[in-house]
């Protein structure tokens, strides 16, 4: 939770999301995700983190290379990083978690083009809120 209101901070303030920050927060998801695999017996959990890490980077690597989307590799390491935690949770919360930033992030976007701003959105504070919502929707 700290993690990803740091994030959001940062990216607000200067439009990029540190790698330093979500590596740590990364390791620490993978070593708590091992961790539960471990102790539990349930290795699908860890499988299915990983999956859900690489289905929700690979799509927004994809919109990153497609160009156009304003968004950048920080985006989609948060991504990663997000959907292993929902993945760890359940299908649906990758698939809400992996959707609701573009929803909530609609009236900024709108508002900027009526504004005719034409710097970027900070898109990490949509991702984290989205991973946020998707998680206590599916718990």
């Amino acid at each position: 939770m700290h993690t990803g209101v740091l994030l959001t901070a940062v990216d607000v303030a200067v439009r990029r999301l540190p790698t330093p920050v979500i590596s740590a927060a990364a390791l620490s998801v993978g070593v708590v995700l091992a961790g539960q695999a471990a102790t539990t017996g349930q290795a699908q959990t860890l499988l299915t983190a990983a999956l859900a890490a690489a289905a929700l980077g690979g799509l927004y690597l994809a919109l990153v290379l497609v160009g156009g989307s304003g968004m950048g590799l920080g985006d989609v390491r948060l991504a990663a990083l997000l959907g292993a935690a929902l993945g760890a949770i359940s299908w649906p919360a990758v698939l809400l978690g992996g959707l609701l930033p573009f929803v909530l992030a609609v009236p900024e976007a709108l508002a900027r083009l009526a504004l005719r701003r034409a710097h970027s959105i900070a898109f990490g504070p949509y991702l984290v809120a989205g991973a946020l919502i998707a998680a206590v929707a599916n718990s």
